[in-house]
């Protein structure tokens, strides 16, 4: 079912100015689980009165070009309906993103994102981010919580965090030592008062009992922290190496072993295949399976097809897509040509003999333009292929050209 753009909340810090619905349901979304204070608005002749109404702190421009979000931001200025301390944000189509820089640099907006298509979400959440924290106090907006991070590799969330501990250990082992040489100073004068003793004999003193203690702890936690980090780094580059090991990088390496491919599907975790599995009510007929390691996009072609009443799964890698295969009966694939574990041509090459010597149609969804690439997978049995980006449209014809 279609996320409807969200309309709930009356004052509003935030609001997003659109024409047509079905062009923000992505961005919308993913700015509704980040702030509560948040509201749709469709473009309407009263909309500068509504604007002056609520004030929003951060206001994003998602009108059908970046010439009609000019105009209409223009207009709401020279209106005085913006007469107060605010965060403009352009969005805009792909194609215009170097319209939307220049709107940027000249000071017209103060940041811009690509949301069609969309594909960096936590970019847009950090935009969004950066217009509450300066355009409000931080009692008003409390930022992110934890909930709002996306799971990442544990031994990756472990080294970020013993990174940003190690930055603040050095943050606060410098505000201590700032703290303690002024205090030192202090000291310093009053000795002077008091023993009237000469300067040069009072400095080397504090030097020995204050400064030069200090400067030896602040030295031996730097070097704690950096060899911590140090270790856990040099761990996770040990663990991406015996992956890569295991991987198959186009036009550098071997194909994988059959075998060896038959051996990772039946040792992998289920668990971590974070397939999405939606169901059409009004068709169960024809499922499709789409293969895409980038989540945004994925998500994205998940929505399209399922909208138009097709069923639905989605895998992140070729290999994941092999054990799908070999439970499930699908009518189409729609497969990324560079995905980690297995990439999209010799995935092609795997589906036939799993598949009882039976083919299925395969879509190619690539933003590589190498003809022969796309030959060489054509001779795999491709029956089709979609640029990235791409448009819903351009989704679904593709779909549609190709028999299911």
């Amino acid at each position: 079912m279609t996320n409807k753009a969200r309309l709930a909340c009356r004052q509003p810090k935030v609001i997003m100015i659109y024409e047509n619905e079905d062009d923000i349901l992505g961005a919308a979304s993913i700015i509704a689980d980040q702030v509560d204070e948040y509201r749709t608005v469709m473009l309407n002749s009263e909309i500068g009165d509504k604007i002056q109404i609520i004030k929003p702190s951060v206001i994003l421009f998602a009108l059908a070009n970046v010439q009609r979000s000019i105009e209409l931001y223009t207009k709401l200025i020279n209106d005085l309906h913006l007469n107060y301390p605010h965060y403009g944000i352009l969005l805009c189509k792909n194609r215009e993103s170097g319209a939307a820089f220049r709107c940027c640099i000249k000071g017209l907006f103060d940041n811009y994102f690509v949301y069609q298509p969309l594909y960096e979400k936590f970019r847009l959440k950090m935009i969004v981010h950066n217009g509450l924290r300066i355009s409000q106090s931080a009692e008003q907006y409390k930022g992110f919580n934890e909930e709002q991070f996306e799971s990442i590799d544990d031994e990756l969330t472990a080294l970020i965090d013993a990174g940003g501990e190690c930055k603040q250990s050095l943050l606060d082992s410098i505000s201590k030592c700032k703290q303690q040489m002024k205090e030192s100073e202090e000291s310093l004068i009053e000795e002077i008062e008091r023993a009237k003793t000469s300067s040069k004999a009072l400095i080397d003193k504090i030097n020995k009992t204050h400064i030069e203690p200090l400067l030896a702890e602040l030295e031996s936690n730097i070097k704690v922290g950096l060899n911590s980090m140090l270790q856990q780094i040099l761990a996770k580059q040990l663990g991406l190496k015996e992956l890569e090991n295991r991987s198959f990088e186009m036009g550098t390496k071997k194909a994988p072993d059959p075998q060896v491919v038959s051996e990772v599907l039946s040792t992998e975790n289920s668990g971590t295949d974070e397939a999405i599995n939606i169901v059409s009510n009004a068709s169960v007929s024809k499922r499709i399976l789409v293969v895409e390691d980038n989540q945004i996009y994925r998500d994205m072609l998940v929505k399209v097809l399922a909208k138009e009443a097709y069923q639905v799964d989605a895998v992140a890698d070729g290999l994941s897509a092999l054990k799908k295969i070999r439970s499930n009966q699908y009518s189409l694939i729609l497969m990324d040509l560079f995905m980690p574990n297995l990439d999209g041509i010799n995935t092609t090459k795997q589906i036939k003999t799993i598949n009882g010597g039976e083919e299925i149609p395969v879509i190619a969804l690539t933003g590589n333009k190498n003809k022969e690439l796309i030959k060489k997978w054509a001779e795999q049995g491709l029956q089709g292929y979609i640029l990235k980006p791409s448009s819903k449209q351009e989704i679904l014809e593709a779909v549609s050209r190709t028999a299911i």
